[in-house]
């Protein structure tokens, strides 16, 4: 058997080879239960005098080629889900792990008529891998969106179309595999495209049904939904357990691995490697390194391989593994940067210091300052002033700052008088933290 597609192209019909005798339907619909298809194409059967018994066994072959679940959204509630912070875009960058599996982020705000729309048409894809990273309990490929209908821009509010769907859809492309459509194959779809769209809902703080609380704590009467011309703004009688994104646990992992690197220590290499890819903010190959800091392109490769748990190798290319991670590096690439130059102040002020006939302990102290970030107005005849913003574990930094105060033979109540300025953290005084 040949056929021919809307293009024109002729091809052979791929039929099972087990299968002597049958009948290939290709079902499309919208807004209908999946376990309802079969009945109704039993029914259309019998409307052209076709015996439905043909449709009450379908084969083993038989597949789902695409399904979708989705809620209308009020366009003013919807934002926290489209949000660059939002749950599409960290499913995206937090489930960039390895080179295994399939994920992709679109990011559109802008209608096919070139109208500004937030929220236009943003989704993510996962392939089973990812899935099951999200979603533990999940296997099945999905692509989570939220769209807007085409013409949405030029509606009135009142328009249901004038609101968003966030959407779950089931990709049959995205995998080697195939969906039946047994009993308990529908149940597996419905209740994973289900779940998706609650968890996302959750994740971005919205309420899940009528009457529950939203995030300032009020009542939601009709919650965040906005009905259409199929299905109305309540509450649906299907059990559903909430299940959650996971992505906090993903996040987790992926400062482990940062943490476990700066633990351990970096080489210079290895941290040059790293400001190169922060800063570069794209692919990079060792020998871009290499020329850059004057290394010799073995010893960059070399350091690359000591870091399998945050870079990604690529046709001779390296990259950092998530964007996430990439964040997290840029952090301690900057404090390693802050922390050079305050020890390269630090060494100037305690020789300055030396200059000035200054004695060792008093020039420690002046040292430890510098390093630590720790600016010192230290007047007679005004207050002992400490400006510490942006210093961490602000406690121990004074702790230790009054001890080599006190070594340095200067008075202690002073010190313990002394006004702390601590940033956004406020104001204090010294002796709070002693």
């Amino acid at each position: 058997m040949r056929v021919e597609n809307s293009d024109g192209d002729v091809s052979e019909l791929s039929v099972p080879d087990d299968l002597t005798e049958g009948i290939n339907v290709r079902a499309v619909g919208a807004n209908i239960e999946f376990d309802h298809y079969r009945y109704l194409l039993q029914r259309a059967a019998s409307a052209h005098d076709v015996n439905p018994g043909y449709f009450a066994n379908p084969h083993e072959h038989s597949n789902v080629q695409d399904a979708e679940r989705y809620v209308r959204l009020h366009k003013a509630r919807s934002g926290p889900i489209h949000a660059r912070d939002g749950p599409i875009a960290k499913m995206a960058h937090l489930l960039e792990n390895d080179r295994d599996g399939y994920r992709k982020l679109v990011q559109n705000e802008r209608d096919e008529h070139g109208r500004h729309l937030p929220g236009y048409y943003h989704t993510v894809t996962l392939g089973p891998r990812r899935t099951e990273a999200a979603f533990p309990s999940h296997s099945l490929p999905k692509e989570v969106k939220h769209y807007y209908s085409r013409e949405a821009a030029g509606m009135p509010e009142s328009e249901a179309l004038a609101h968003p769907k966030l959407g779950a859809s089931y990709q049959v492309s995205r995998w080697d595999q195939r969906l039946g459509v047994t009993d308990d194959d529908l149940a597996q779809l419905t209740e994973e495209l289900e779940e998706t769209v609650l968890a996302v809902l959750a994740e971005a703080g919205l309420p899940v049904r009528p009457g529950d609380r939203d995030m300032k704590g009020e009542i939601e009467t009709r919650g965040p939904y906005v009905p259409d011309a199929y299905f109305e703004a309540s509450e649906s009688n299907r059990d559903r357990n909430l299940v959650s994104l996971n992505l906090t646990r993903i996040e987790q992992r992926q400062e482990s691995v940062v943490i476990k690197h700066l633990s351990d220590g970096f080489s210079p290499v290895e941290w040059e490697s790293l400001e190169k890819l922060v800063t570069d903010g794209g692919t990079v190959s060792p020998a871009d390194i290499a020329d850059d800091y004057g290394r010799h392109v073995d010893s960059v490769r070399r350091a690359l391989k000591r870091l399998p748990d945050l870079i990604e190798h690529d046709y001779g290319c390296v990259k950092l593994r998530s964007d996430y991670i990439a964040e997290y590096v840029h952090e301690a690439v900057e404090q390693a940067r802050d922390a050079t130059q305050r020890a390269v102040e630090a060494t100037a002020k305690a020789a300055e210091a030396a200059e000035r006939g200054v004695d060792e302990t008093t020039s420690a102290f002046i040292a430890f300052c510098a390093r630590h970030g720790i600016e010192v107005d230290d007047r007679h005849e005004a207050r002992l002033t400490l400006r510490m913003g942006g210093v961490r574990d602000a406690q121990r930094r004074v702790q230790q700052a009054y001890r080599l105060w006190v070594n340095a033979g200067k008075d202690p109540a002073r010190f313990r008088e002394a006004q702390l300025h601590l940033g956004e953290r406020g104001y204090g005084v010294a002796w709070q933290f002693l």
